[in-house]
């Protein structure tokens, strides 16, 4: 144990407290992404359906569908949360759910900032600085594999029965995340196997960060290829532990908002003989990957777009104005919701730092009880 946490030292930095620097690109990018949205929601959208005939739709459901989309929303949180505890065994399920939420709030409404508020949090809760990093990196890996797999599969259902009246726009989407599927796990199944590719990767890593750091006139890093190294030591005795429950919680995570979306399609109307639950999948899966590009916030405006567009291809025209009901219910649940809960864990957290509950994540004397590859 003591060997990992040595090689636990060697993780990235942790990130710091927003400077003002950091708050002013963060506005320079909410405002390109307001300008998206209302090109896409302002002059895009309208073309395509009614948003009058969409409100009607969505007026028209029963109490209990309401009730139930938003307890659906609401269990999300669980595989989520899980995934998080499993990955910083310091935390337990309700930090995990909230250290989630409370990101993913942020993240929708300010780029950036959430790996930040994450962080801290996660140094609140007493994870090492080492430790919460490699929580953070090790579930952006995770998340990766499931959400370029998954339009992976996507393919093979499109290969085995076909996908009616769309383009082949989906099947390129689709043949780019294979490529992008094989390109992570060569490198991670490299990385797990071989020292020695690890220390050619951050040597090359370092040139390129180096090339990078040039165009901007700053100083080189050194020594990083130790750095890859020991972050991978640690990385391997954690994920060694945790890795299927992980990758479940990761899988279940994701599959429970192709639920929430299933839901949405059938309480307006959209029935399987429309839009079979097959191809409802393999359109998710495609605008779950093109959601991804972070050129807005959670995807807004481009994940609307996606769907109304491949749904209405399957489905026919004169469904355009159901499946927008659809996707707007979705869409209030899965990207919506979490903001205000977000932001109230986020309150809650800097209220209890303020009142002394909790530790200042940021503060120099902040410590930890140790690296991520120990158990809770």
């Amino acid at each position: 144990m003591e060997e990992s946490n040595e090689a636990a030292a060697f993780a990235p930095p942790a990130p710091s407290a927003p400077d003002a620097k950091t708050k002013r690109n963060a506005l320079i990018q909410g405002a390109v992404a307001l300008a998206i949205l209302v090109i896409v929601f302002g002059f895009v959208l309208p073309q395509v359906i009614d948003y009058k005939q969409v409100w009607e739709t969505i007026k028209s459901l029963e109490p209990w569908q309401i009730g139930a989309l938003i307890l659906a929303g609401l269990i999300t949180y669980v595989p989520e949360g899980w995934l998080y505890a499993l990955l910083v065994p310091v935390l337990n399920l309700r930090q995990g759910a909230a250290a989630w939420v409370a990101s993913t709030g942020v993240a929708s409404t300010i780029p950036a900032v959430d790996l930040v508020v994450r962080y801290g949090m996660y140094r609140s809760w007493k994870a090492s600085a080492e430790g919460s990093m490699l929580g953070i990196i090790l579930s952006g890996v995770f998340d990766n594999i499931i959400k370029f797999s998954l339009p992976v599969i996507a393919i093979l259902a499109i290969a085995v029965g076909g996908i009616a009246n769309i383009d082949g726009g989906l099947v390129v989407v689709a043949v780019i995340a294979l490529v992008v599927l094989t390109v992570t796990l060569v490198v991670v199944i490299g990385v797990v196997r071989s020292e020695t590719f690890t220390q050619s990767l951050g040597d090359r890593l370092q040139q390129f960060v180096n090339w990078v750091l040039r165009l901007f006139k700053k100083d080189p890093i050194e020594s990083l290829a130790p750095r890859v190294i020991g972050f991978r030591d640690a990385a391997i005795g954690l994920v060694r532990k945790v890795w299927f429950r992980a990758g479940l919680a990761s899988v279940m995570g994701k599959l429970w908002t192709f639920l929430i979306l299933l839901m949405s399609l059938r309480f307006v109307g959209i029935t399987s003989d429309v839009i079979s639950t097959r191809d409802a999948f393999i359109v998710w899966a495609i605008v779950l990957l093109i959601g991804s590009i972070p050129l807005t916030p959670g995807g807004v405006g481009f994940v609307e777009l996606g769907f109304v567009v491949f749904f209405t291809q399957v489905a026919g025209d004169q469904y355009t104005n159901t499946i927008g009901a659809a996707v707007a219910l979705y869409r209030l649940v899965q990207w919506a919701m979490p903001i205000p809960i977000g932001w109230g864990v986020v309150l809650w957290w800097r209220r209890s730092i303020s009142k002394g509950k909790l530790p200042d994540p940021f503060a120099a004397s902040t410590g930890g009880d140790g690296s991520a590859p120990q158990e809770s």
